[in-house]
């Protein structure tokens, strides 16, 4: 009878599985067994080896750097830089998201125009700086006012947006009202004063396009939204 010492079987931990964690791994082992070896090479050979390991980091460092500069590029692609919110491409794609999803999930979402109306006002009486601020302080409004899972983002000059998940369209028309009493209450920002808001929610359904939901909305608010 084997006296073997059993043993247990090892799954992949996350830094198994990451690629780039593997990869690193795989090029220190190569340079740790040369280096292990170098005694063993003629002074050449030792030097080649030298070589080749500062080669190696270089590269890795030249593209953790690229890693971490293309990361930093798609935020600034998907961000409007005053508010901090969203753009309209990213609020595009997050539709474009919520529909796929849905067609997967039993799950209710919808979306919400905001129209501001007196930021044009804002801009003639406190100039480019006031209107950054009134901007700046609407950003950080919407944000703290929408739930983690949801998205805001700034899809005209006075026009936000957000997408709700996991909504029906009575708690979106509830939140949405919430966040344009969040709005009215920034008045007590000079440069804020006497705006208006007007909104407008259309449920995400299976088969339609993310275009054609904002169309749809944007249809409402110009027929007249809700006010508050």
């Amino acid at each position: 009878m084997s006296t073997a010492p059993a043993h247990s079987p090892r799954f992949p931990t996350p830094i198994d599985r990451d690629p780039g964690v593997a990869l690193r791994r795989r090029e220190t082992d190569v340079v740790g067994a040369k280096a292990d070896h170098k005694a063993d090479y003629p002074a050449e050979q030792r030097s080649l080896v030298t070589r080749l390991a500062e080669e190696i980091a270089t590269l890795r460092r030249a593209l953790d750097a690229s890693q971490h500069r293309i990361a930093a590029l798609e935020v600034e692609a998907a961000e409007e830089p005053i508010s901090g919110l969203l753009n309209r491409r990213a609020f595009i794609r997050e539709i474009e998201r919520a529909l796929a999803f849905q067609a997967r999930y039993p799950v209710s979402c919808g979306i919400a125009l905001i129209d501001i109306e007196g930021l044009d006002a804002v801009r003639d009486a406190s100039g480019q700086a006031g209107l950054n601020r009134a901007l700046r302080g609407i950003g950080q409004a919407l944000r703290a006012g929408i739930r983690s899972c949801d998205v805001a983002a700034r899809t005209g000059n006075e026009q936000f947006a957000v997408v709700l998940w996991n909504s029906a369209a009575a708690d979106c028309g509830h939140r949405v009202h919430g966040l344009q009493r969040t709005l009215s209450g920034l008045q007590f920002m000079e440069e804020m004063a006497g705006i208006t808001t007007q909104s407008a929610v259309v449920m995400i359904e299976p088969g339609q396009t993310a275009e054609a939901l904002v169309a749809a909305a944007e249809d409402l608010l110009a027929g007249g939204g809700a006010a508050a």
